[in-house]
């Protein structure tokens, strides 16, 4: 591999044998590096591989081609260059090592390397060789794993790899029927749920789903999902926590009951603002935690004179009745 200036027009821009994106996932050339270039140039030359003797295809930085090619227009551009000699797998390796550089891999990238790479060594080989490159131990576990990714909806792969939508939870979503799936992600990808709503959404549908003999597509398609999803004035984070409680209400009515009643005894007693009432944990128990805030020793004591004689001596409390 040697530095070479590069005709533009002899780059295979439609050549993606080493891309480690899906062909439908958009090339998004960041402001940021085109600025960079337009500064500096091209400080990390990209790398090409010869097809032919005016023909290349590009192994690593075609952002950094694209930037250039807006930021300093040339008629050529210096790159590394690898000859047609050069083995495809130790190409796939170089193309790796410089796309460890800048970010770790998505789980898509990770996908789209695994699939390539098979088709020029065995998986074991292949695991042993790169998965603890990326920081994973060597199984062909991770490999089979992730392949999977590439079998959901290209919209689904879209936002896996642009990191809108959990990994963990595309494997949930790929469990369901085509029309649950992306119902889901629907509501996954206008809300913009974090992780832990996006399990919770899956989760709970599929529950109150099952539970109701429907599916999840009619489920998040009622009026009241819609009402709360559709609302006009609601921002996503209040969108998101209206869904969140209308979800746990409905897979948990005794207990939202217990909890709407709960409230309801709180306001009529009139708490002043440093007091706070609270029931055990899922109303396991009936007791109750009654809290006071006091700003310090002397507001504690003031307060403390004027109740402690409704308390029964600590000698008193230890007696079994």
């Amino acid at each position: 591999m040697h530095i070479s200036r590069i005709n533009i027009n002899h780059i295979d821009f439609s050549d993606d044998s080493y891309s480690l994106v899906p062909p439908f996932c958009t090339c998004h050339v960041p402001a940021s590096l085109t600025e960079s270039v337009r500064r500096c140039g091209i400080l990390h030359p990209p790398v090409v591989k010869e097809k032919s003797a005016s023909s290349f295809t590009i192994v690593s930085g075609r952002k950094r081609l694209l930037a250039a090619m807006q930021a300093i227009p040339a008629a050529s551009y210096d790159c590394h260059k690898l000859t047609e000699k050069t083995d495809g797998i130790d190409v796939l390796a170089i193309c790796l090592e410089d796309a460890l550089l800048s970010h770790p891999l998505t789980p898509v990238e990770r996908a789209v390397f695994f699939k390539k790479a098979l088709a020029l060594i065995d998986e074991n080989k292949l695991a042993s060789r790169f998965l603890p490159m990326m920081g994973l131990s060597p199984s062909v576990y991770h490999i089979h794993r992730d392949l999977r990714l590439l079998e959901l909806e290209e919209p689904l792969v879209i936002a896996i790899h642009e990191g809108i939508l959990d990994d963990k939870v595309a494997f949930e979503l790929g469990k369901f029927s085509f029309s649950d799936r992306v119902a889901l992600f629907e509501v996954i990808n206008t809300l913009h749920l974090s992780v832990s709503n996006q399990k919770k959404l899956a989760i709970t549908c599929r529950e109150l789903a099952g539970r109701n003999n429907t599916t999840i597509s009619a489920l998040l398609h009622n009026p009241a999902v819609e009402g709360i999803i559709n609302h006009a004035e609601a921002n996503s984070p209040q969108k998101t926590a209206n869904l969140m409680k209308w979800l746990t209400c409905a897979r948990f009515p005794r207990l939202s009951q217990a909890e709407k009643e709960f409230q309801h005894f709180i306001a009529g007693l009139a708490l002043p603002d440093q007091a706070r009432l609270e029931h055990s944990t899922s109303f396991e128990k009936d007791e109750l935690v009654f809290t006071l805030s006091c700003a310090n020793q002397k507001d504690f004591l003031a307060i403390w004179e004027e109740i402690r004689d409704l308390f029964p001596p600590a000698q008193e409390r230890k007696t079994t009745p």
